[in-house]
């Protein structure tokens, strides 16, 4: 195999304007951006690494856009400029070759481990070393036989995703036995990677594209290869920082060597090399403020979709606050200020990560990638995130009390006497079990997202341009729709669970005991209380 280089061989897959999917290089993906519609391929994680590499070659070809002004006259021609980017790629041509011997694509030529691996570790998703399976079953021990253009995809992703934990072994950089520290997480595996699309690639990566002052050098612009990387001094792991922007997002978080075998590579050797980058400044993440973790990115949460954290995604930080919000909203915010974009455009915006079981870090159990509608509404007006807020917390709080109910109608059904003083309390694990396999809120989030996204479009509509304020309540037509949309989920979900039931005496008598309407109260109170009242409970949710 002589070569595969990235920027003439075809890898990138793109879907064009007829929605067929087709793979371009790098050349042909930046120069027909303007023609397709987006960068799509069946791993989220892929998609990420993708728009992550592109980015940063845009930045050093165009060496910025380092203003708002250099920004509006790069998006007003409609389409890259093509002999900047020839240019830049031409001169850095020999460096996108895949198996150079000198300096191999997002590799290190002068290093090598005690055993090479299968490359199967270059995907996160797989069974392999200490990832959990996802959707693969394939491992360490599995032979497989990779394309140069498969490997490419998943050589890009590894540097962004890898996993941490465990020994990353002893190597020989430049002849040198060397004690590599342990393995760390890659750069964008923990928190939200968010994005804004547009019509168009073009339009997309324009609008990630947000203008910075950095002369942080890619790694195939580097002299030596084995510059950036941890080392270990004695006990002590000696971290390599961060140099900027176009740095973050080439970050090489592994050191590998891919071994080619005819037409095909099944075998690489691989270690740790950078520690993620932990300073809150990747424009592709939300950082947010705890009292237990401060800043910290925000992560995808195992057991509730994205949408229910929009507030969060999309919350405008105050002058002076360590929080952030992706840099895309910023950019598209005064994109429209400044009359470039118009202020009636929506957005698309992209969330992948992965969400790791609850309280093991170090255990993920899937990846995600959903797609939101934004109006350009939502990136500047604060009032109208806090009725986002608002509505989202109406749903909570229903969720609240619809889990209140099947509770309690379980513990009924177990033992009809629990609300009586004196009476038997049902088994935990039995009311656990029971509400497991009945549980409404499963079905009321699942129907509650078409209606968000009806509210993510609608909401602005409330809001009276001409005062600067809300319209009155009666005529806030979406957050009416909305809070009639929740009461309606939760009683459609709470009746279908307590089907499961049955119709027997001891199953109609524990569900008398609760309603199955819902009511303003329920979206609006904190929490189902419980109150004393002359030696019985008196549920306040039920009246």
């Amino acid at each position: 195999m002589a070569e595969f280089n990235l920027i003439d061989e075809p890898w990138i897959p793109c879907i064009g304007a007829d929605d067929n999917i087709i793979e371009y290089s790098i050349r042909d993906t930046l120069f027909k951006a303007h023609e397709l519609r987006e960068i799509c391929d069946d791993s989220p994680l892929v998609t990420v690494a993708i728009h992550r590499l592109l980015l940063a070659i845009l930045y050093r070809a165009f060496e910025g856009p380092s203003s708002m002004q250099e920004w509006r006259e790069l998006y007003r021609n409609g389409s890259f400029n093509k002999s900047k980017i020839k240019e830049y790629l031409e001169k850095w041509c020999q460096r996108f070759n895949l198996l150079d011997e000198d300096y191999p694509f997002y590799q290190m030529s002068q290093f090598e481990t005690v055993k090479p691996i299968s490359v199967n570790r270059l995907a996160t998703e797989i069974a392999s070393g200490n990832n959990a399976t996802l959707f693969d079953h394939c491992g360490d021990d599995i032979e497989v036989e990779w394309t140069p253009s498969q490997v490419a995809q998943r050589l890009i992703t590894c540097q962004s995703f890898a996993l941490g934990f465990g020994r990353s072994g002893n190597a020989k950089i430049n002849g040198i036995n060397e004690i590599l520290p342990y393995s760390s997480d890659a750069i964008a595996l923990r928190g939200m990677n968010i994005w804004l699309q547009g019509g168009t690639l073009f339009e997309t990566l324009m609008i990630n594209l947000s203008p910075v002052i950095d002369n942080s050098l890619p790694p195939w612009e580097l002299k030596d290869s084995n510059k950036y990387r941890d080392r270990q001094n004695g006990k002590e792991r000696v971290v390599c920082r961060s140099s900027g922007l176009v740095d973050q997002l080439t970050w090489q978080s592994r050191l590998i060597r891919l071994i080619p075998n005819c037409q095909t590579i099944s075998k690489m050797y691989f270690a740790q090399g950078r520690s993620a980058d932990k300073s809150a400044n990747d424009l592709m993440k939300v950082y947010r403020l705890s009292k237990d973790e401060g800043v910290s990115s925000l992560s995808l949460s195992s057991n509730k979709a994205a949408w229910r954290d929009a507030h969060s995604i999309l919350m405008i930080p105050e002058s002076g606050s360590k929080e952030r919000r992706p840099e895309c909203f910023n950019m598209a915010e005064e994109a429209i200020i400044s009359g470039v974009i118009g202020g009636s455009k929506s957005f698309v915006t992209h969330i992948v990560g992965l969400a790791t079981a609850p309280n093991k870090a170090g255990k993920f159990i899937f990846w995600r990638h959903e797609r939101m509608p934004v109006p350009a509404a939502f990136l500047s007006n604060i009032d109208l995130l806090k009725r986002l807020g608002s509505c989202l917390e109406n749903a909570e709080r229903a969720a609240e009390a619809l889990r209140y109910r099947i509770q309690r109608v379980t513990k009924l059904y177990l033992s009809p006497d629990c609300e009586s003083p004196g009476g038997h309390r049902p088994d935990k694990a039995d009311v656990d079990n029971i509400i497991e396999a009945t549980d409404p809120c499963l079905t009321y989030w699942s129907r509650m997202e078409e209606h968000f996204f009806a509210l993510l479009e609608s909401l602005p509509n409330d809001w009276d341009a001409a005062t600067g304020d809300s319209k009155p309540d009666e005529e806030q037509t979406a957050r009416l729709t909305w809070r009639q949309s929740v009461k309606l989920e939760a009683k459609r979900a709470l009746l279908e669970s307590i089907e499961l039931f049955g119709t027997t005496a001891r199953a109609i008598q524990a569900i008398a005991h609760v309603s199955t309407d819902f009511y303003d109260i329920d979206l609006d109170q904190k929490s189902v209380k419980k109150k004393k009242v002359k030696g019985k409970e008196e549920h306040n949710n039920e009246s």
